[in-house]
């Protein structure tokens, strides 16, 4: 056997899940086994490429609190593109296995902010890549970075030590929008969540209740570099000690909205500029200040990234080792948070190919406020509301996203949501037959994750509890989501009953 046939024969047997692969709940142990088993057998051609792979695999998998930071630029590199490109083009031409169109771009981000005081800019056209995982039927963002005390490194805003920055802004028009503080390790310190915005004097906030036309709806939100005190200030966010203790060094805070009255594309803040930045010291004296801005005026450029990733026929370990089962992690089980927001409720589940070429989840269907139509306050709503998107792991695309209010139900109120190739689409997954349908692109497994708003909701805390420890309330155990794979003529014959 030359070493074309050995290399094949393992990928294979990985991708029809006939070797054992270890894992843990570090989800990048798996992901590193799995490309440890190609490279014990890698021919010359890809040794390299995949040497490189399975090296950021394991440093992810073994990553500390002072590296957490160093892994993101790496996971995000364009040339991975590169990497995953030219091994892919090995499999198609020497083991046959060719997903998808091999075209690969190792780009760039064309245009940058407009906003000096808001650096980043989060939108499906700029952050649909591994390892952000953007939700692009609803996520818009841009966030910036602080350093407490002298010295700051390039790119972070100074804040003196003991002093405090000071948004100043609009409520947008939007299901959710909150400030998202992470620390020095990513690790979330407290948000600053919409509802829980005091309004301005003379203002409204219409996340509490109804605005009419013309009505102010300003707010001023803080965050402190100090500790919190037996009575804290409304809408402050006390910054100066990690969540895990110590003092803090510096802010990564993301301004994130979900659910834009105006859509995600084009990318938008919900109508309304970003909020201006005060920087303040510890004695109350201004040391910066940036203005209020539109983010993407008309005829603007906006921001958009280049790297395209051809399919790469490696499985995702999840897929081989907990295929039909949920998880509610947000940061692949890495012991920190990763900038992940603490407000929502995430559930991911893999779906294989091997299994079925059609992936099929069933639940009652939470209710949530309609907006624009309704308002966000709208009372009797089980929860704020939620998204569902399938990514595949290695090219870190969101491939398909569909919102709730886009989600049909039956007579009982509850959604089937389908996930196939384009090819392999049931002719009767069409939303006039009560089915949500999403692409899961040109790959051999991928992953469908939940969103929902806001964690902290009665609803969603019985939720995660009912994921986590299989405890499961009589009044939650229908909203527990269920998936199964089948056949697409299976489908086309008994609709969602062929999958359970």
């Amino acid at each position: 056997m030359n070493r074309h046939e050995r290399f094949e024969r393992r990928l294979r047997a990985l991708i029809d899940g006939e070797r054992e692969v270890e894992w843990g709940f570090n989800e990048f142990v798996g992901h590193a086994d799995v490309l440890r088993q190609l490279l014990d057998v890698a021919p010359d051609e890809i040794r390299d490429d995949l040497g490189f792979l399975h090296q950021l695999m394991a440093d992810a998998r073994d990553t500390t609190a002072s590296a957490v930071l160093g892994i993101f630029p790496r996971l995000a590199d364009p040339k991975l593109a590169g990497v995953e490109g030219r091994i892919s083009a090995y499999i198609a031409e020497h083991c046959g296995i060719r997903l998808g169109r091999l075209e690969y771009v190792e780009g760039r981000t064309i245009g940058e902010s407009r906003c000096p005081g808001w650096p980043g800019v989060g939108t499906p056209l700029t952050n649909n890549r591994f390892p952000y995982l953007i939700d692009t039927s609803a996520s818009n963002y841009f966030s910036n970075r602080f350093w407490h005390g002298d010295a700051a490194p390039p790119g972070f805003i100074p804040v003196p030590e003991g002093g405090r920055v000071v948004f100043r802004g609009e409520y947008p028009h939007a299901r959710y929008f909150a400030f998202h503080p992470s620390d020095f390790d990513t690790n979330n310190l407290e948000t600053l969540l919409d509802v829980d915005l005091e309004p301005d004097a003379g203002s409204v906030n219409p996340f509490r209740e109804a605005a009419g036309a013309g009505a102010s709806r300003r707010f001023t939100a803080r965050l402190d570099f100090g500790e919190a005190s037996g009575s804290p200030e409304p809408n402050t966010s006390y910054v100066g000690v990690k969540a895990r203790g110590g003092r803090n060094p510096a802010v990564f805070c993301i301004y994130r909205t979900m659910a834009s009255d105006f859509g995600s594309m084009p990318p938008n803040i919900g109508g309304v500029f970003v909020p201006s930045i005060d920087v303040y010291d510890a004695n109350g004296n201004q040391t910066l200040h940036y203005d209020e801005m539109d983010p993407h005026p008309a005829g603007a450029q906006v921001p958009y990234e280049t790297t395209r990733f051809a399919p790469l026929p490696i499985p995702d370990h999840r897929a081989l080792c907990w295929p039909e089962k949920y998880s509610t992690k947000s940061n692949w089980g890495l012991p920190y948070d990763i900038l992940a927001s603490a407000d929502i409720l995430y559930l991911v589940t893999p779906y294989a190919r091997r299994l079925g070429p059609v992936h099929v989840t069933r639940a009652r269907k939470f209710t949530a406020p309609d907006t624009p139509r309704e308002p966000v306050h709208t009372p009797g709503k089980d929860i704020r509301g939620f998204t569902v998107t399938t990514y595949n792991f290695w090219a870190g695309i969101c491939e398909d996203a569909v919102i709730d209010r886009d989600i049909p139900v039956d007579a009982d109120g509850c959604y089937t949501i389908v996930v196939s190739s384009r090819e392999d689409r049931p002719s009767n997954a069409t939303r006039d037959n009560g089915v949500a349908w999403l692409d899961g692109g040109s790959y051999l497994d991928g992953q469908l994750t939940f969103r929902l708003l806001v964690a902290r909701d009665a609803k969603l805390v019985a939720l995660k509890r009912a994921i986590d420890s299989g405890e499961v309330a009589p009044e939650i155990a229908d909203f527990v989501p269920r998936s199964r794979h089948c056949s697409r003529r299976a489908f086309e014959t008994r609709g969602w009953q062929a999958a359970f």
